[in-house]
């Protein structure tokens, strides 16, 4: 990467106190002019305090958009919206980030235009006891067949006590702008993040993965506490099915309110489900 690049960083939270170890983590990242946070109405005392210092601090920005419940697309997109540089990145509140893994981002991001690169691999502080590890994940295959899409959603085996972030991304904001920023129809924990990456492939953007980062693990309780205390694996097989319906409607824009329109070659989208997601547990 052979210039500066103006790259800010957006982390959706809600009663999260890692955030600021999350932020930590950044600051000593060479390259980022600005943390944007988007808090959804946090009323945990520890997160609270967490916010309150990072306000403090330079380059560090908090927006409150409190609302009922955690939609974190919607906080995401606010971000979006409210940014101002040329490259962002998507964090968790709850990831702590090296300089290595965002420099191989930043190599293939700043390389083309419509590219989208995410984590390949998150590692759990705690492996043994992390449950995401043992759920059943799933993840998508897509063919295009005589100006039809099909999409088969399958399942994904993890690998070495870790998994892919595929929400942790690193764009061009232009990028997200084409593809409408997120889509808000999820509720609870889960796909928000798949959704965004077939969307893109869809649009015959390039997807890549690469670079490391480490999960602060924690327990399923905090998952979903402000979406109905669902289980995991509940909430995200409810936003796989919404995420169907969606694509096979043909929606391949977000929610975000601004939008950088792209023609679509497809005449039908064809989304088959495992019957093990259907289900529903």
């Amino acid at each position: 990467m052979g210039t500066q690049v103006n790259l800010e960083v957006i982390i959706p939270v809600k009663d999260r106190f890692e955030v600021i170890q999350c932020v930590q983590s950044l600051k000593v990242v060479e390259l980022i002019s600005k943390i944007i946070i988007c808090d959804g109405g946090s009323t945990d005392v520890n997160c609270i305090k967490s916010l309150q210092s990072l306000k403090n601090q330079d380059k560090v920005e908090v927006l409150c958009f409190p609302e009922i419940g955690f939609n974190k697309s919607r906080l995401i997109n606010k971000g979006i919206f409210h940014s101002q540089a040329e490259f962002l990145l998507i964090s968790d509140a709850d990831i702590i980030w090296n300089q290595a893994a965002l420099h191989t981002m930043l190599n293939f991001v700043t390389a083309g235009s419509n590219r989208v690169c995410y984590i390949k691999s998150v590692e759990e502080t705690h492996p043994t006891n992390t449950i995401a590890l043992k759920r059943d994940a799933y993840t998508y295959k897509i063919r295009v067949e005589q100006n039809n899409a099909f999409i088969d959603i399958v399942l994904y085996n993890h690998k070495n006590n870790s998994r892919p972030g595929c929400g942790l991304i690193c764009v061009k904001r232009n990028t997200l702008l084409t593809l409408g920023g997120y889509k808000e129809i999820f509720t609870g924990w889960g796909w928000e993040d798949q959704d965004l990456l077939m969307r893109a492939l869809l649009l015959e953007m390039q997807i890549f993965a690469t670079g490391k980062v480490i999960h602060l693990s924690h327990s399923d309780e905090v998952r979903n506490k402000h979406n109905g205390n669902l289980a995991p694996s509940q909430s995200r097989n409810f936003n796989i099915i919404s995420c169907s319906q969606s694509l096979s409607n043909g929606v391949l824009t977000g929610d975000l309110p601004i939008k950088i329109e792209k023609a679509t070659k497809y005449q039908q989208i064809f989304v088959q489900l495992p019957f093990t997601c259907i289900d529903n547990e």
